[in-house]
């Protein structure tokens, strides 16, 4: 007789440890006396440093650390209040130019470099996991089958601003780096073994002098429920809520859509209230300080009315955009061919390296390659993917793959391009 779920659940558990608190020390840092002290003593401990933060997204309009959890692989863990702490000069001279651990480095990279401090070297444990394809690269995954621990992970999504901060808050955010050193070395260890080291570490280094992507242009047409909207005087009136309520948002860092949710723009834009009451009292205006402010939303809304049709949002009229995959086969058939031929022959490499595919190169590289084909060398090839900021181990393993598209770009059959 099979076993139920729950049986094979409990079998399962019986190999896993939950934790409910970090076997280290733990201690919240709010003075600037103490973080010197901190900082100083871990300035004796051997690198690397793991590091983790936490924000408030969803709660505030800022990306800022409301938290760092920091610690050496032998001292206790130090939860330090940025908020609290008037100077911040010696985390920044214990962190700036140093070797640190995080999980999923590009998300809290962009907040620590609001600290103004910057790695010289990143072990980053989420894109070891992927580059092994491993079946899990979340945190709470790789300590499941990687140490066979399980931890809490109710407050991931918590509005850190709070304070004070709950003590099984401080526990979440110190058991986020309790075990990150142990991780890191085994996680070294399974890519020594794979061959993947190399590799590797070139990832990382490319993390060192990762960026942000900048504003985007017009970034009001990225609103939710977007292709609802007609366009004309309807996308004036996205565009004239959307500016003020990011100002709003700014000025009271409070996250956007809490200010005013994305479905009550398009909702405005649609039905055009012809009140303030009206417009109070749209359903799909969530929270109540919208509703508070209708009389803002209102008059903003009579702004883009008052609009004359050449001040109205014109389509945006994208000069180096290629067309969608789909496309390809009607407006540029030679490119379609050499596409598929390089998807296929990527897919295969991504199951002998056992390396995900969108790990071997930049999708949108490829397919601009496969489009423009600005190069009929390896050499010459080689180095334009080293110029959209593939790696070398990248730029080796695909080169000679888009080579091979020029000299046999027919296939048996063109796949569904995605």
């Amino acid at each position: 007789m099979s076993e139920s779920l729950e049986e094979i659940a409990l079998e399962e558990a019986d190999f896993l440890t939950h934790i409910t608190k970090p076997y280290r020390n733990y201690h919240l840092i709010q003075d600037d006396e103490s973080l010197k002290e901190v900082c100083e003593l871990l300035k004796t401990h051997e690198l690397p440093i793991a590091i983790d933060a936490e924000r408030a997204s969803g709660f505030k309009y800022s990306q800022r650390a409301y938290l760092l959890q920091i610690c050496s692989a032998t001292s206790d863990i130090y939860l330090i209040d940025p908020i609290t702490i008037q100077n911040l000069q010696p985390l920044k001279d214990l962190l700036d130019n140093s070797f640190w651990i995080l999980h999923a480095a590009t998300q809290d990279l962009p907040c620590l470099y609001e600290l103004d401090v910057k790695p010289s070297e990143i072990f980053d444990t989420e894109l070891a996991a992927r580059l092994l394809s491993l079946p899990h690269v979340g945190l709470g995954g790789l300590l499941e089958d990687e140490l066979h621990l399980t931890l809490d992970k109710e407050h991931s999504a918590a509005d850190w601003s709070k304070r004070p901060l709950p003590n099984d808050w401080l526990i979440y955010a110190a058991l986020d780096v309790e075990f990150m050193h142990q991780l890191r070395n085994i996680l070294i260890t399974k890519l020594k073994e794979s061959n993947k080291l190399d590799l590797a570490t070139q990832e990382f280094k490319a993390l060192c002098n990762w960026q942000p992507a900048g504003p985007r242009k017009d970034p009001w047409r990225r609103t939710s429920g977007m292709h609802e909207v007609r366009g004309g005087v309807e996308a004036a009136i996205v565009r004239q809520l959307w500016l003020k309520r990011d100002d709003i948002a700014s000025v009271r860092d409070i996250a956007p859509g809490r200010v005013l949710n994305d479905a009550a723009i398009v909702a405005i834009a649609a039905k055009k209230p012809k009140s303030e009451n009206e417009l109070k009292n749209l359903a799909e205006i969530k929270y109540r300080p919208a509703k508070n402010d209708s009389a803002i939303w209102f008059e903003q809304l009579n702004i883009a009315l008052a609009l004359s049709p050449d001040l109205w949002p014109v389509r945006e009229k994208l000069t180096d955009v290629i067309p969608a995959p789909k496309a390809w086969l009607e407006k540029n058939p030679e490119a379609y061919k050499r596409l598929a031929f390089v998807k296929k022959e990527l897919h295969q490499l991504s199951e002998k390296m056992n390396i995900p595919v969108e790990h071997l190169c930049a999708p949108d590289s490829i397919k601009r390659w496969c489009w423009d084909k600005p190069t009929n060398t390896q050499t010459d090839t080689n180095n334009w993917l080293l110029e959209k900021s593939a790696r070398l181990w990248q730029a080796e393993v695909c080169a000679p793959i888009l080579m091979a598209a020029l000299d046999n770009p027919e296939v048996d059959e063109f796949p569904e391009m995605g």
